[in-house]
């Protein structure tokens, strides 16, 4: 069945995200256990959150190193998006990393309605990305 806006409007968590390199390795940039959500509107509008489950939590004066660490261990943007055949397609009009603010994000998408699975390349780096969401 093709996917359709409906199939993702509300509120997903991670379940799982992972990235698999060109010899088959995989690894888990934010851990095995990292959280997130991910959330979709019926008018458009998109927001995503994926950060290590233990979060460094810096100091109440953070040094440079510190606010480095808590940048890497976080990663949110947010944005409008729509639906093209069996693909989500993120317009990103905010984000902590500047780098991807202006980027449009596709990841083609399995769901079986509980679960969805988005696969596709990273705005930076390399590999493909997995990432699998559960409906909440």
């Amino acid at each position: 069945m093709p996917l359709s806006k409906a199939d993702l409007l509300g509120a997903w968590t991670l379940d799982e995200w992972y990235v698999e390199d060109e010899d088959d390795g995989r690894s888990h940039p934010m851990g095995r256990d990292a959280q997130g959500m991910i959330m979709y509107t019926d008018d458009g509008h998109m927001s995503a959150i994926v950060h290590a489950k233990d979060r460094f939590l810096p100091a109440d004066r953070p040094t440079d190193e510190d606010r480095l660490e808590a940048f890497t261990s976080y990663i949110h943007y947010a944005g409008a998006w729509d639906v093209d055949e069996d693909n989500v397609v993120h317009k990103v009009e905010h984000a902590l990393d500047p780098n991807i603010q202006g980027q449009t994000i596709v990841r083609a998408v399995e769901h079986d309605g509980a679960r969805m699975s988005f696969t596709g390349k990273a705005p930076v780096g390399t590999g493909t990305h997995v990432i699998v969401w559960k409906r909440r």
